[in-house]
């Protein structure tokens, strides 16, 4: 640097490197870490809600919006045509849910993903977290418009009977599509979803072959537990590393 006078000046107020001490202060620093323990954290329940509240932030406004306005468009054909509040919601409701899921997973919904990739919380628990999110947001937005429309004399069966109509399949839908968003991609695990949705739609033309599918359709052990082992499924595919829909594209080239 002395052979270039215009760089005379150029380490004017720069501090000079640390020295030794700051090893030995952080080897200490490491030393009392491992007798004492990590410092306290925060209470499960904040860690919860903060993660919860940032996971809000991260969906897209989209998802919110277009299950609101399908589910305010089922209330008004519904008190448009009376009696028909049973099976409108039957059919609406786990197809929203399992839009919903579908659209709160995978990089090609997520602007963040990259982001969220790095961070030390569990792909598991940003899972689980979307899914509370997204479903508990579809589950209020129904049962809402259940209470809407049962006092009105649009279910003869009440409401316990107009709940379980949708409950289950959105359950089984949503458990559905969450396992194929994780192992496959959203796109592929939305249009599974539409074609199991579409097979029970169509059974009500009377298809022979698409009568049971009525039965299956509704609240009961066989719904709830398909949901369960679909979610359970879904969470230990999270957690194993790169999903396969990645595979070729990380390794191809």
């Amino acid at each position: 640097m002395n052979e270039w006078p215009e760089l005379s000046g150029i380490r004017d107020d720069i501090p000079p490197p640390p020295g030794p001490e700051v090893v030995r202060a952080a080897l200490m620093r490491s030393a009392l870490d491992a007798v004492e323990g990590p410092a306290p954290a925060g209470p499960r329940p904040y860690r919860a809600w903060a993660l919860l509240a940032m996971e809000a932030r991260i969906l897209h406004p989209a998802l919110w919006l277009v299950s609101a306005l399908v589910m305010a468009a089922c209330v008004g054909f519904v008190l448009a045509k009376e009696d028909t509040a049973q099976l409108v919601l039957a059919l609406a409701v786990p197809l929203i849910a399992a839009a919903g899921v579908a659209g709160s997973q995978g990089p090609e919904q997520d602007a963040a993903f990259e982001v969220v990739a790095v961070t030390p919380t569990s792909p598991r628990v940003v899972l689980l977290a979307r899914m509370t999110l997204v479903l508990g947001y579809d589950l209020a937005l129904a049962l809402a418009a259940s209470v809407a429309l049962s006092p009105v004399g649009h279910t003869p069966q009440g409401l316990a009977s107009l709940v379980t109509a949708w409950l289950g399949p959105m359950a089984a839908l949503a458990a559905l599509t969450l396992l194929l968003s994780v192992c496959w991609n959203p796109a592929g695990a939305t249009g599974c979803a539409l074609a199991v949705w579409s097979l029970y739609a169509l059974a009500f033309i009377e298809v022979p072959v698409l009568d049971g599918l009525q039965r299956f359709w509704t609240t009961s052990p066989a719904t709830v537990g398909l949901a369960l082992a679909l979610t359970l499924a879904a969470v230990i595919a999270a957690g194993m590393g790169e999903p396969i829909r990645r595979a070729r594209a990380t390794h191809g080239s």
